[in-house]
């Protein structure tokens, strides 16, 4: 996760100074909360949080 928002942090300010680089970094978190429900919702056999595992 870090790797990706420092990623999309210095794209961003190469393009754009500090604000391309808050902008960058925003979109890495952005990204990286997607690919986690993506991931969590693909995987199969696990319960959701606050269900019941009977």
């Amino acid at each position: 996760m870090a790797v990706l928002v420092a990623g999309y942090g210095w794209l961003g300010s190469v393009v754009d100074g500090a604000f391309g680089a808050a902008v960058g970094c925003a979109t890495g978190l952005i990204l990286c909360a997607l690919l986690y429900l993506l991931v969590e919702s693909a995987v199969p056999g696990k319960t959701p949080r606050g269900g019941r595992d009977d």
